[in-house]
């Protein structure tokens, strides 16, 4: 030690600590550590522990077309998109779970036609919330997870939906006098309209690949003419190319069908117009569209073909 040190000094003002009073310092602070913290504290925890229930559709077998699978709730961990995290935005809003009409996760929703102002999406349950963008009459939104009724000020009764990818929107307000925004359908389907050059008919024209990336894994191919039923929300990259996730409905080549092909699942380049390429897809407003009676259901090929 040099001259002058005095291991007994505390003037804390001066930055003078002796050593004997940090010794008796530490050792308080390792009785406190070693308690148990005080009820109503503040405390973290992995969310994926929590028993946050979420909602999934039901396993049971469908029963026809417009059959719509009962609710059922199950643990958040048992889900098989837990770790998709559902903000519910700023400021903070009253708000608690409500059962309404067919809703579930992952379900299709339409604006209603007969609406006179467009649907705002926010980026949270509350209505003073930031203004994302706003849909027109309809457009299709699916279900990102339970829906959320207000329960307290001028929006009680209002019922929210939060949306794919992000965002939230009012699905019902006539409880707060409004209208009612949203009406169950089906997911959107979509005809391959793009053919490769040098193709024929019923030639390899799209590749469909494992992932949203460009570069993932072929995992099969379809052709100009086809009909794909939209299984995601459209995903558009920073170079304006727009992704989604399909399952083929129709094929044009019904080759596969007696060949035992399978139905083919994955992601498929919708429109690449703003990178300066094609639009591989047309989406069909109209059921008639989609002529039943000339391609062949549930197949496409599981080859890898032209992009």
């Amino acid at each position: 030690m040099t001259d002058g040190f005095d291991s007994s000094a505390w003037v804390p003002d001066d930055n003078v600590y002796g050593l004997v009073y940090m010794l008796m310092c530490r050792e308080f602070l390792e009785e406190e550590l070693g308690k148990e913290p005080p009820p109503g504290c503040l405390k973290a925890k992995d969310s994926k522990l929590c028993g946050t229930p979420m909602l999934r559709p039901s396993a049971a077998p469908r029963q026809g077309k417009d059959h719509v699978p009962a609710l059922e709730i199950e643990e958040a961990w048992e889900d098989d998109d837990n770790a998709s995290y559902i903000s519910e935005g700023e400021p903070l809003e009253q708000s608690e779970i409500v059962y309404w009409g067919k809703s579930q996760r992952g379900a299709w929703w339409r604006v209603r036609g007969a609406l006179r102002e467009d649907l705002v999406i926010r980026s949270g349950i509350s209505l003073s919330s930031t203004e994302m963008r706003r849909a027109v009459a309809g457009e299709v939104f699916q279900q990102k997870g339970r829906p959320r009724v207000i329960t307290h000020g001028k929006t009680q009764g209002c019922i929210r939906m939060p949306i794919q990818p992000y965002g939230w929107v009012t699905a019902d307000a006539s409880r707060a006098g409004g209208p009612q925004y949203l009406i169950r359908t089906h997911a959107p389907q979509w005809r391959a309209i793009y053919q490769a050059p040098g193709n024929g008919s019923g030639g390899q024209d799209i590749v469909v690949r494992a992932g949203v990336e460009l570069d993932s894994e072929a995992v099969g191919s379809l052709s100009c003419g086809d009909l794909v039923e939209q299984a995601g929300p459209l995903i558009v990259r920073s170079d304006g190319i727009s992704r989604m996730n399909v399952v083929s409905v129709m094929s044009v080549n019904g080759a596969a069908d007696h060949n035992g092909g399978a139905q083919i699942s994955g992601f498929v380049t919708a429109d690449a117009s703003a990178a300066g390429g094609p639009v591989f897809f047309k989406l069909i407003h109209d059921a008639k569209e989609a002529d039943p009676s000339g391609p062949h259901k549930g197949r496409g090929r599981r080859q890898t073909g032209q992009s």
